[in-house]
């Protein structure tokens, strides 16, 4: 065999490689399960904004399931820390519309 097939069929070989299609091994979906993200080495709340966004643009009802943990009493204060301090992350900062303009409502 000549040097000029070889050449040739190295450049092939090469070409063929370079062309075929890559496949991931997991899904989106996969990668957007809450076990994987905190499999990932993310937090539990980090895992939880992703399903509530996630289940916001499916439009699927979004609830908290921290929230759902909490019992009245914890909720209560909470809510009235909130109103005491307006910079105290709420779970509006997933479900309100983000506006281009300043609003009394991003303090």
């Amino acid at each position: 065999m000549g040097v000029m097939k070889k050449n040739l069929l190295l450049i092939l070989a090469l070409f063929t490689i370079t062309c075929v299609q890559s496949n991931a091994a997991v899904t989106v979906e996969q990668v957007t399960e809450p076990d994987y993200i905190i499999n990932s080495g993310y937090s539990e709340t980090t895992a939880e904004e992703v399903m509530l966004i996630k289940n916001r643009v499916n439009g699927k009802p979004a609830e908290s399931a921290v929230l759902k943990k909490r019992n009245k009493f914890v909720r209560f204060c909470r809510n009235m820390y909130g109103y005491l301090d307006p910079a105290q992350d709420t779970d509006e900062r997933i479900h309100h519309d983000i506006e281009p303009s300043p609003n009394y409502r991003d303090l």
